[in-house]
């Protein structure tokens, strides 16, 4: 018996795919010893649909229909008859694609899928570019700022040692009794610019700016304001002004899923905010400083997506997108606005959310999120690639399984989505990549792989420094740059980070390459067992060989 599926459209390089709303979609199973074959269709929307084939030949059947006319996933798996026999062909069992799995009369088969989405486009800049993420309070201070006692606050303590380690003062439940600043700034981020494009970074992202009460400004006050601990508004139109000089553009964080509790939002308009079953409000995640907004509320709307809401107010004040925090706890509609608002600045203007998984297909508080569909998001954070190499470099798993996810998840994504990923190692959420792979040569081998898969590479501040640090708060400490003033030249602050050559070595490799920048993408594992890597545009073939067994990678000439 011989059951092989395949694409009859050479778009489709495998049973994956991702299809425009309203393309023509052809499918093919060979099945020469069948008597007849169906293809069994299902949506959430719609439920199941069975279709024969539009003809045969040779033992190969065939089928061509219209991709819906709205984003959704469509799943589908084949039937074969063969004498009294039913067979099925569906996915394997690692849910990658591929060829396939024959399941026998009685299974229950797995279901290839497609992706079917709105056409919409991911500003080159971004997808072309190199992110550097920044900490605000850890990253710099600058030597025009004001001195800490004359920023001070309610529950914060300011710390005169910038090599202080970062650490919490808590109460006896837990809870924040006292917020640590170490007066990292605005200016001081500008005064570092040079330094920031000297490694190939063309986007700062950065962590909240807007006025708080914690360090990590997740908790905010005023989404109008930028805190002053960090500096005043023309300190940010500054900042942005003088990266835009340097081809760096900035991206905001954007916290609307809650806001602190002792904002004028929280005492003000009680009704904007989620209630527990109790009638107390409902705070995110059980963390009471953090009381949830019920995005429904058309007045919060309005105040985030409106012709001078919060979104439009800081594009026009000089940044040139947003990632959005815990995007996957916002609902559809919501996101929907979002978008048109920063669309409505216009189409450079970026999107970015915070997604943990596939974000090809999830379901959340009993909704299918369309992240990708082409109305929401540009793209996601691509959480699932940090998790894959990490488990390659700690050899969890082999070269050919990597390899293997990485074509699923660019099969399963629509293709702006996928180059627009943004891929990184470290970041305020998660342990330290130095602290994580345990040697400065797992850190310079997993982020080699990094920069040559498809996607845009993101650079944790620190990390180049080989900063170490577990959870927050201590994958948060400062950047370590010496005592000033130091040495003249290139590093005023005294020695180059750690690994300051390799980043930069790494950033010139993909800024000067169109292949990586924006090329095709195969990934397979060789006979030695080896991770090879190629990317094509145009005349320009890079190939790269990567091997976790000794820690080990070069280009193919």
């Amino acid at each position: 018996m011989t059951l092989f599926h395949d694409s009859h459209d050479p778009a489709y390089r495998s049973p994956f795919g991702a299809a425009e709303c309203g393309q023509t979609i052809s499918l093919s199973l060979k099945a020469p010893e069948a008597d007849y074959a169906l293809l069994r269709l299902y949506t959430d929307e719609e439920g199941e649909k069975v279709l024969q084939p539009n003809g045969a030949d040779n033992g190969i059947f065939f089928w061509s229909f219209e991709a819906p006319q709205d984003d959704v996933v469509l799943w589908y798996f084949f039937v074969a008859g063969i004498g009294d026999n039913v067979y099925c062909l569906g996915d394997n069992d690692d849910s990658l694609g591929g060829e396939g799995k024959v399941y026998y009369q009685g299974e229950t088969p797995k279901s290839f899928r497609i992706s079917v989405y709105h056409p919409f486009s991911v500003p080159d800049w971004y997808k072309e570019g190199i992110v550097y993420q920044i900490y605000p309070d850890r990253f710099a201070r600058a030597k025009s700022d004001p001195p800490l006692k004359e920023t001070g606050r309610a529950l914060g303590r300011k710390t005169e040692d910038w090599d202080t380690p970062p650490y919490y003062i808590r109460r006896d439940d837990g809870s924040i009794a006292q917020w640590n600043f170490w007066g990292g700034t605005l200016k001081g981020i500008e005064s570092r610019l040079p330094y920031i494009r000297s490694l190939g970074a063309s986007v700062i992202y950065l962590n909240p700016i807007f006025k708080a009460r914690s360090n990590h400004r997740y908790d905010t006050a005023d989404y109008f304001e930028t805190d002053p601990m960090l500096g005043t508004e023309e300190d940010f139109h500054s900042l942005c002004c003088k990266a835009a000089e340097l081809g760096i553009r900035i991206i905001l964080d954007g916290v609307f899923n809650h806001t602190g509790c002792d904002s004028d939002y929280f005492r003000q308009h009680k009704d904007w905010y989620l209630k527990d079953e109790d009638g107390s409000v409902k705070c995110w995640w059980g963390v009471k400083d953090l009381p949830e907004i019920d995005e429904s509320n058309e007045e919060f709307r309005e105040l985030i997506c409106g012709e001078n809401g919060v979104i439009r107010y800081w594009l026009r004040a000089g940044a040139s997108g947003w990632r959005l925090d815990v995007a996957d706890e916002l609902p559809n509609d919501f996101l929907m606005l979002i978008r048109r608002a920063v669309k409505a600045e216009g189409d450079d203007k970026l999107v970015i959310g915070e997604v943990w998984e596939d974000a090809s297909y999830k379901y959340d508080y009993g909704a299918r999120m369309r992240f990708l569909g082409g109305l929401e998001l540009d793209s996601v954070m691509n959480y699932p690639v940090r998790e894959d190499i990490i488990a390659y470099v700690k050899g969890d798993i082999s070269a050919a399984v990597f390899a293997a996810r990485q074509i699923s998840r660019m099969e399963n994504y629509p293709a702006e989505a996928f180059y627009g990923c943004f891929n990184m190692l470290g970041s305020h959420d998660r342990e330290r990549i130095f602290t994580m792979l345990g040697s400065r040569r797992a850190v310079e081998f997993a982020s080699a792989l990094l920069y040559v898969l498809p996607g845009v590479p993101v650079l944790y501040y620190g990390d180049e420094a080989l900063l170490e640090g577990g959870r927050d708060p201590e994958n948060r400490g400062t950047f370590p740059w010496g005592k000033e003033p130091g040495k003249k030249g290139a590093f005023p602050w005294g020695d180059e980070p750690a690994l300051y050559k390799h980043f930069k070595a790494l950033g010139e490799l993909r800024n000067g390459s169109l292949a990586l920048k924006k090329g095709s993408f195969r990934a397979f594992a060789d006979g030695d067992g080896k991770l090879i890597i190629e990317r094509s545009f145009g005349r320009e073939t890079r190939r790269f060989a990567f091997s976790a067994a000794d820690l080990s990678w070069e280009e193919l000439r």
